[in-house]
């Protein structure tokens, strides 16, 4: 299980550094970076899986 992601400079997210629990609610309005933030995690788990060419794959850390 992750117990944190950490995000800089992708998509709408600057720096952002999230602790995770067992189930994560993720609210917020409109343009508040939701999205941004679910496929920073799919991103995370295509490099995870092999799925991502490799220059994508840098972003990742």
């Amino acid at each position: 299980m992750l117990l944190s992601i950490a995000i800089h400079g992708y998509r709408s997210l600057r720096d952002l550094v999230l602790p995770l629990q067992q189930l994560n609610v993720v609210t917020g309005g409109n343009g508040s970076g939701k999205s941004s933030l679910y496929r920073a995690i799919q991103l995370l788990g295509a490099v995870a899986q092999g799925r991502v060419a490799r220059p994508a794959a840098d972003m990742i850390k």
